[in-house]
């Protein structure tokens, strides 16, 4: 790919994972000044050498510096946040001992971390509350398989922030990379679009498994989706960004096929298999997600489905059948 801009900016992207490779391969590419700041030594090796070690059949075009030692977080302007979203309290917890809070942190994880009070928030609700000093943040999310966009394959995500001018600067260093970043303020909506959509992939993931038919798939990502935009409403997310690549666009890319680490588990679920994905970010949000609908006092009956079945995946055809029995509604 040519550059249309040169950039010297000082970028560490925190998680050597597939995702976390993905964007630094971006940044790179986009002329930025990139290190990857990994945890393991192996990892930060490989992505030295132009590999992925959890992308075993992809190769970087070029090699990435990467480092095990924090202290380059000291120099950094943009820190990316590649990291399960419930390893952000550790990685923070770093960043706020390396870093200045004048940094701009964006986040790339997506699910919910737990409250005691609600239980499950998302991640602006946390950062409000654990990180007052790091006003500036912002969120990216939307339909992304990290293969393709290492390929250089066309995509677009959304980058949200409490402000469009600090979402522009954040989308600036992405310019000329393959990753086409539209722009928003709706971190909340931004944030539960990519949460709630990989519970619902798991539903979808179930219905192909148990070969309900596209119908019914089609069926339960448009009622999932109906799902998101009733907690989206009651939380403060707005009804345009669920509609847009942050909620339905990653929620039809969740709900493809097999190559979505979510659908993938739910097919493994319904066919009484083991899932072979530790990372199905939907496995662990499923209960959060559902914490949170109750303290709102409003009802996620697919999610509560997918939450159920993940306690008893022995009575998947009992939970199923009782989800489709539900009473209709107007819509």
């Amino acid at each position: 790919m040519i550059n249309k801009y040169t950039h010297e900016k000082q970028i560490i992207v925190i998680g050597g994972g597939s995702w976390g490779s993905a964007i630094a391969d971006q940044l790179q590419k986009a002329g930025n000044n990139v290190t990857v700041l990994a945890r393991r030594q192996e990892t930060a090796d490989a992505l030295s050498q132009s590999r992925v070690l959890t992308l075993p059949q992809v190769t970087l075009k070029h090699p990435l510096t990467s480092t095990t030692q924090p202290e380059c977080l000291r120099s950094a302007e943009l820190i990316v946040i590649a990291v399960p979203l419930s390893a952000t309290k550790d990685t923070m917890t770093m960043v706020k001992h390396y870093t200045s809070p004048n940094a701009v942190i964006l986040f790339t994880g997506k699910g919910l971390l737990p409250a005691s009070h609600k239980g499950g928030i998302f991640l602006p609700e946390w950062v409000d509350t654990h990180l007052p000093s790091f006003d500036q943040f912002a969120l990216l999310s939307g339909p992304s398989f990290a293969d393709e966009v290492i390929a250089d394959k066309p995509t677009a995500v959304m980058i949200a922030s409490n402000s469009l001018p600090l979402s522009a600067k954040v989308s600036e260093y992405f310019s000329s990379s393959c990753l086409r970043c539209y722009i928003g303020d709706d971190v909340i909506g931004v944030a539960l679009g990519g949460a709630a959509k990989n519970v619902i992939a798991i539903a979808a993931g179930i219905a192909t498994g148990l070969d309900l038919g596209d119908n019914a798939r089609a069926a339960l990502v448009t009622r999932g989706l109906a799902e998101i935009k009733r907690l989206g409403e009651r939380i403060g997310g707005q009804a345009e960004t669920l509609n847009g690549l942050a909620g339905i666009g990653d929620l039809m890319l969740s709900c493809s096929g097999p190559h979505s680490r979510n659908m993938a588990y739910g097919m493994a679920l319904a066919k009484k298999q083991a899932p072979a994905d530790k990372l199905a970010e939907g496995s662990k949000a499923a209960k959060l997600l559902i914490e949170r609908a109750h303290f709102e006092k409003i009802e996620l009956p697919i999610a509560q489905a997918v939450y159920t079945i993940l306690q008893h995946p022995e009575l998947i055809e009992d939970i199923i059948n009782a989800l489709l029995s539900r009473t209709v509604n107007t819509e």
